[in-house]
């Protein structure tokens, strides 16, 4: 499918909710700029930066000019898009396919496509089309990993770079736990600490870990999580999706109190054995590299990256063959998003 022409031009708008979508989105973005489409991004919510935005990318401020601009497709990596926004509605995901959900994705009558990472995210979403019958599953691959994949930087550090990044949910993270011997660690120079935290995470724990910051430790926003990810020696983490993206550029990842440890990463229960766990993920053994290699293509067997382009067939594929939507009124859903929105415009 990846070498499929496609030759009419379409307005697409990114939804955006998050600080983490712009790493995900702009590589579809590229592809999309480079075949004469048109782009912009619409940022909704408090939890969004537009600062973020690069100075030559195109931001709609309101829902009543995103209306007005009548995309063909709107592009989606949270789990919510309003339904009076026109257009296809392009699920795009932010993480890739999680365990800790149980591998079944909430479909909730708000998408007409799906672009699934891999097997196990589509198989459980076409199971649901057949069903339903309104929504189309295209596995794609994840465009974040096209960043991911591309992203180039030569920079050499003189000690180890370890990454600190932890999920928001109190019953996931390791954010608590982890923080006084983080903090210990810090004060240590033979390493360099880099820090990132997911963008729900408590104010209180953002506000404790940038305290620590020092010469050791440097507290990172969420739009430098690649360039973070490449600059890393290895990972410490929880039950974050994050961890999974390191491991598929094949470097080690030390979890702390993981539900579902794999051969692919070290886990420990105990934060106090955090230091000798680093230590062995610096020195990994071949039998532990050789089960990271391993794990990213159980993962998505797209690691090539090209799946923008395969998105952006998928797309163009459902708008020339007559793409209807056919989602349910989701009547309930509905009023719940627009509440949220405080949009009653009809």
């Amino acid at each position: 499918m990846q070498n499929s022409n496609i030759s009419v031009k379409y307005k697409f708008l990114f939804y955006v909710e998050q600080n983490y979508s712009f790493d995900i989105l702009r590589p579809l973005q590229v592809e999309a700029l480079k075949k004469g489409h048109e782009v912009c991004w619409l940022l909704i919510g408090e939890d969004v930066n537009p600062s973020f935005l690069h100075a030559d990318e195109v931001q709609i401020k309101t829902l009543d000019l995103a209306i007005k601009y009548h995309p063909d497709a709107v592009f989606v990596p949270g789990d919510r898009v309003p339904r009076f926004i026109p257009g296809l509605k392009v699920e795009v995901f932010h993480g890739l396919n999680e365990s800790k959900r149980g591998n079944v994705y909430p479909e909730r009558g708000l998408f007409d496509l799906y672009c699934t990472e891999g097997p196990e995210r589509t198989s459980s979403l076409i199971k649901e089309s057949i069903k339903k019958r309104y929504f189309d599953v295209v596995e794609t691959g994840w465009i974040k990993l096209d960043s991911l994949f591309n992203y180039q930087s030569s920079k050499r550090y003189e000690c180890p770079q370890i990454l600190f990044s932890s999920t928001f949910s109190p019953s996931l993270s390791c954010a608590e736990v982890a923080y006084e011997e983080i903090q210990r660690l810090s004060k240590d120079s033979k390493w360099q600490w880099l820090v990132t935290l997911h963008p729900k995470m408590s104010a209180t724990t953002v506000k404790k870990y940038k305290a620590l910051e020092n010469d050791n430790l440097i507290f990172m926003d969420n739009n430098r999580v690649i360039e973070c990810m490449h600059r890393a020696d290895v990972m410490v983490c929880d039950n974050s999706s994050i961890f999974q993206e390191f491991l598929l550029l094949n470097k080690p990842v030390v979890t702390i109190n993981n539900r579902q440890p794999l051969a692919s990463f070290i886990n420990i229960n105990d934060p106090k054995n955090l230091e000798s766990a680093i230590l062995d993920a610096l020195n990994a053994s071949p039998e532990l590299l050789q089960s990271i290699r391993e794990y990213g293509p159980s993962v998505t067997p797209f690691l090539d990256g090209l799946s923008s382009l395969r998105v952006l067939n998928a797309v163009d594929h459902m708008l020339k063959n007559n793409w209807v939507d056919n989602k349910p009124m989701n009547i309930l859903r509905n009023i719940k998003i627009r509440k949220q929105l405080k949009y009653w415009k009809f």
